[in-house]
Formats: C-alpha cells, sequence, structure tokens
C-alpha cells in the first residue's frame, strides 16, 4: 500500500446516502496532487476481520493491475474509523448513464466497448489469482463499466468482488440479477469461471445492441436465465452479431467462447476496421454533454481542494499561525470537506488544525499559487462527469421481490424531498435547521437549485419555471415541485420544504423509471398515453412514475381502457397488465424490478 495522504473533497454523487463514493486529492512525496476517489466498504465488512483480511488481500492483488482497459486501484486505507478503496478518478461516465441517454448504440461502437471489455477481462483472467487460478470477474454489467474522455472502456471491481454485497432472504440486488450466467444461479458466485465472464460479455453487447435489459420481457427471469435464448436483435443490426451473441450465451459453459480474447476475436472478424476511441468519444459528448451541472460541481469541487491546498502551504515555514488556531500534528490528513455522512459543507472555523490562514494571505478562492495552477491544469482537461468503480456503491442497497399491487402514488399527495447541500463555494455555508414556515410569509428568498433526473420541465407551486436544472428563489415554506415531460409520458409531484437562508441550497430528484408489461390478444392494437405501441404480443414497455393511460383495441373491435400507475418506489417496479379477453378476466399486477 502507498504512503499517500488524502485530503477529502465531497460526496462523487450529491444526494445519494452516506456511503456515496468521495472525491479526494491524493497527496504524495514528490507528486503534484491527483484527483481520486474514495469507495467506502459496507460497515458489515469492516467490521468482519475475515472479510477485511480478504479485502485487504483482494486490493493487493488488484493494485498490480495495470490495463487501460481496468480502472486502477491505488490503495485501500482507513479514515475516521471507515474503510475505503483509493481508485482512480475515471474522466468518463458508467455505461449505465450512457445507456439511459442512448438505449441503443451504433453496432460499431457496441462492439468496441465489448470488446475492450473483453480484452480486460481477458488480462485479469491471465494475471490471475495468487494461487495461479484466473482472477474471475463474474459481475460485469453496464454499471460496472466505465467509458472515459478519451472514449477507452474500462472494468471496474477489481480489488472489491470477493466481499461485494450477496442476494440474501430472497432480495435482489439492483440491475445484478439479470446479468447471471445458468451457473451463477445454480451455484452462486463460487461456481464462476471464465466462460462465466464471456456469458456476461454477451449478455452487455446484446443490450447495447438491442436497448433491452437480458430477459427484461421474462415473467419468470430466473427460468429464462436457465434455458431462454436472448430474443432476436432488432432487423437493422447485422444478423452476424446474433451468431456471436448466442454462441458467447450459451447455457452450457463448453458450448461458449472459451476465453475472452476469442469472443473479441470472433467480434473483430466480423466488424473488421473499428471505429477509434476518438470517435467513440466525440459519440459520447453528443449523448451526454460534459459541461453538465455535475460536471461543474466536481470540478468545483478539485479546484477549491487544489486553492484550500496551495493556501496552507504557500506561507514560509516562519509564518506565524493566526490567533486562536491549531497547527496541524505532522503528517496529518488534510480535509477540505467533512467526514463521510456529515449533511453538509461548510469551511471550518479558526482553530481547525492545518487551516488557519497566515497574516496577509488571500482567502483561498482568490489563493493561485504556482502548485495550484500546476494540479488546476492538470484536472482542467476532465471533460465528463467523473465516476469511478462504483461495485459498492451500485449494488449494496438491495430491492424487494415480490408484489406491492394496489399501492398507488397519489401526485396530489407527494412524498417530501430531502434537501442537501449546494454545490459548496469558498465561504458557502449550509442552511440551517430553522424549522420551515408557511410559504408565502413574509421572509428573504431562498435560492433553491433543482437537479432532476432525467431533465424535465419544473412547475413550482403551478408555475412553470422551465426545464432542470433550475435556480428558483423561494419562500421558506412547503411548495409543490410538479415534473413534466410529455414525450415521455411523464407527469409526477414532490413537495420540499425550503428553510429560510440566504445560502443557497440544493434538491436533487430522481424519477422513478419502471416498467410495464401489457398481455393482450395476438392481433390487438395497443396504446399507451394515447400514443401506439404496437400490435400485441407487445414488449415490456418503459414507463416513469406516475398516472398512465393503456388502451387496447382487441381483433373483434372490443376496447378494454385502463388507468395504471407507477409508483415512485421501490426503483424498477415492474407492472403487468392482463388485457386479454379470451375468459373475460383482466387485471393489473406489480413486482420490483431488476
Amino acid at each position: 500500500m502507498s504512503q499517500a495522504r488524502y485530503q477529502l473533497l465531497g460526496p462523487l454523487f450529491p444526494g445519494e446516502g452516506a456511503n456515496r463514493p468521495h472525491l479526494a486529492l491524493s497527496l504524495e512525496e514528490g507528486r503534484p496532487p491527483r484527483p481520486v476517489v474514495l469507495i467506502w466498504a459496507p460497515p458489515e465488512v469492516a467490521q468482519d476481520a475475515a472479510a477485511l483480511a480478504r479485502l485487504r488481500k483482494e486490493t493487493e492483488r488488484a493494485i498490480v493491475f495495470e490495463h487501460p482497459n481496468i480502472l486502477r486501484v491505488h490503495d485501500l486505507v482507513t479514515l475516521d474509523g471507515r474503510v475505503a478503496r483509493v481508485t482512480e478518478y475515471a474522466d468518463g461516465e458508467p455505461l449505465r448513464h450512457v445507456l439511459e441517454g442512448c438505449p441503443r448504440l451504433p453496432p460499431l461502437f457496441a462492439a468496441l466497448i465489448a470488446m475492450e471489455a473483453a480484452t480486460g477481462v481477458h488480462y485479469a483472467h491471465v494475471a490471475g489469482n495468487d494461487d495461479g487460478t484466473p482472477y474471475v470477474h463474474g459481475d460485469l454489467r453496464p454499471e460496472t463499466l466505465m467509458i472515459s474522455a478519451q472514449g477507452l472502456v474500462k472494468v471496474t471491481g477489481y480489488g472489491a468482488l470477493g466481499v461485494a454485497p450477496r442476494e440474501k432472504d430472497g432480495r435482489r440486488v439492483r440491475n445484478r440479477r439479470l446479468y447471471s450466467a445458468p451457473e451463477q444461479l445454480l451455484g452462486g458466485r463460487e461456481a464462476s469461471s471464465v466462460p462465466t465472464d464471456v456469458f456476461l460479455l454477451g449478455l452487455l453487447l446484446h443490450e447495447c445492441l438491442s436497448g433491452r435489459k437480458p430477459f427484461q420481457d421474462s415473467i419468470d427471469r430466473d427460468k429464462a436465465i436457465l434455458s431462454r435464448p436472448l430474443p432476436p436483435l432488432p432487423e437493422d443490426v447485422p444478423l452476424a452479431y446474433n451468431e456471436i451473441i448466442r454462441r458467447a450465451t450459451a447455457k452450457r459453459a463448453k458450448e461458449r467462447y472459451p476465453t475472452a480474447i476469442a469472443f473479441r476475436e470472433a467480434l473483430e472478424a466480423l466488424v473488421g476496421e473499428l471505429p477509434s476511441s476518438t470517435a467513440l468519444a466525440e459519440f459520447l459528448i453528443r449523448q451526454i454533454p460534459h459541461d453538465n451541472e455535475t460536471r461543474r460541481y466536481r470540478k468545483a469541487m478539485i479546484e477549491r481542494g487544489l486553492a484550500e491546498l496551495a493556501s496552507s502551504t504557500s506561507p514560509a515555514p516562519s509564518a506565524p499561525v493566526a490567533a486562536g488556531s491549531v497547527a496541524p500534528p505532522p503528517g496529518a490528513p488534510v480535509y477540505a470537506a467533512p467526514p463521510p455522512g456529515t449533511p453538509g459543507y461548510a469551511p471550518p472555523p479558526p482553530g481547525t488544525p492545518g487551516y488557519a490562514l497566515p497574516p496577509g494571505a488571500l482567502p483561498p478562492s482568490a489563493t493561485r499559487s504556482r502548485l495550484a495552477v500546476g494540479a488546476i491544469a492538470f484536472v482542467g482537461t476532465l471533460l465528463f462527469v467523473g465516476a469511478a468503480g462504483l461495485i459498492w456503491n451500485i449494488q449494496h442497497e438491495p430491492e424487494y421481490l415480490g408484489p406491492d399491487a394496489g399501492v398507488a402514488t397519489d401526485v396530489n399527495a407527494p412524498m417530501i424531498v430531502e434537501e442537501v447541500p449546494a454545490v459548496p463555494d469558498a465561504g458557502v455555508a449550509v442552511a440551517s435547521s430553522t424549522p420551515p414556515v408557511k410559504a408565502g410569509a413574509s421572509a428573504p428568498l431562498t435560492p433553491v437549485q433543482i437537479f432532476v433526473t432525467p431533465e424535465v420541465m419544473i412547475h413550482v407551486d403551478g408555475r412553470q419555471v422551465g426545464r432542470s436544472p433550475q435556480t428558483v428563489p423561494m419562500t421558506p415554506g412547503r411548495h409543490l415541485i410538479t415534473l413534466v415531460d410529455g414525450k415521455r409520458g411523464l407527469r409526477t409531484a414532490r413537495s420540499i420544504d425550503v428553510r429560510a437562508t440566504q445560502e443557497k441550497v440544493q434538491f436533487n430528484i430522481r424519477v422513478n423509471l419502471g416498467s410495464v408489461l401489457i398481455l393482450a390478444e395476438p392481433g390487438a392494437k395497443v396504446f399507451l398515453d394515447g400514443q401506439p405501441l404496437g400490435v400485441a404480443p407487445v414488449a415490456e414497455y418503459p414507463l416513469f412514475e406516475g398516472e398512465h393511460h393503456v388502451r387496447v383495441i382487441n381483433p373483434d373491435k372490443s376496447v378494454q381502457e385502463r388507468d395504471i400507475v407507477m409508483p415512485a418506489s421501490p426503483p424498477g417496479e415492474r407492472i403487468v397488465l392482463n388485457a386479454k379477453t379470451s375468459d373475460g378476466s383482466e387485471g393489473v399486477a406489480s413486482e420490483a424490478g431488476e
């Protein structure tokens, strides 16, 4: 393990809970500061001596992996009583985010992503474990692949696979169960082998080309993984891709490509000349604008941390410490943000070790020493949202299995959205915990930033304010936020409590995306929110939370109409609507999705 110190900057993702990864600066003797990501181990791992030993051993093995298609693992550290894995700051996007913006990738780009992932996976297989066995990933899916700003594919998760959360008590880990090979369902993670990773690479390629998660149209998804082939790719995809995916995802391991590199070579023979990584990077910029709020949030954190670091190192050694301040002990870590779990960020008060400004020094936001300028130039080339190896962050929270039928979401009585700190600028404090007052009361306006995923049109108390993200001055008190996107059939609402403060506060709203499977008589015409979905049988269709209207025109010209409600939680809720008329029955059921 390295001897680096780490200056915490703040959460990588705003509003996602105490266990979210943190941005930090790595401080090593003789090297300029560099941004890294700290991914916190689950508490049960940190408190289990055997699990912690496994994690340490696996991390030590992953640290030696050096390949352009594998996310680098730098360290395993303990900060503030918590264990964190330190990885490179991947200047890019998780593949899942890319697919949310562009569900179907052009075949050449899909092939490039699958081939680069296969190259990184094959490297790990050959590098192997300490006992000489192949280092199998076993959890390849869009959430564990990153695409860098330079168009490089990076496989994440190495160093933590052995302690990743496992499925217990009938619960499913989000988006992971669909990405399973038959042997994993039958024998668990220990049954994974090199052909298991080949199977998962085939599933990845299929989703990139089809825009559909594997087996998501099946009611019994485990049975489908064990016995059903993947559906054919859309007609505009060359047929030869079907054959490669069919072999990669064969139910028997011995019938698949024997290695990940053999899978890559089959794709290489099919596509011939591949697009460059630069072309992939340019494609991603068109799908996900690089100059977005989240990217600016992270860039501001890094620049602020570098400026504060420069201000603490630029004075001469003989400079006196300001009155009331305490000098930090030698070798003590430097913090530019509070420890994980602290609700918000505010600059430390006078007396905090290592934070005193020497007499005559400029504030951190105005300080620009040579160190800061050089380090800012180092990160100034960042183009995309940074994220890194989020295998704990993505997998740790399980989803519910089983029906939740009959629980509707009333958009007239919306849930309360948690307030989180605004993007911290130098000198910005977190809103106080002043109790909310009645909206409209005479009080100074609070600047409120509203982020919504996906981007939608925002109405505040019935007044349209524009497309998210938006900053809206609001009176303290409770307000109704209505979220509308006509093209997506999205209309839902939230209530937020705005506190009295002159500082900017931030609300992060994520709209639930589930799905609906409509069972209708063959040949029936199916409409959702007035838009035609096609003729039955109809594939499962993505559906945002809120009220929706389904209309089915049967072959005998009879019409069935139903109103359904996609709830705001749990994430990935799946509604099955039975509109068949053969037995005169109809109904709605729901189940937690992947």
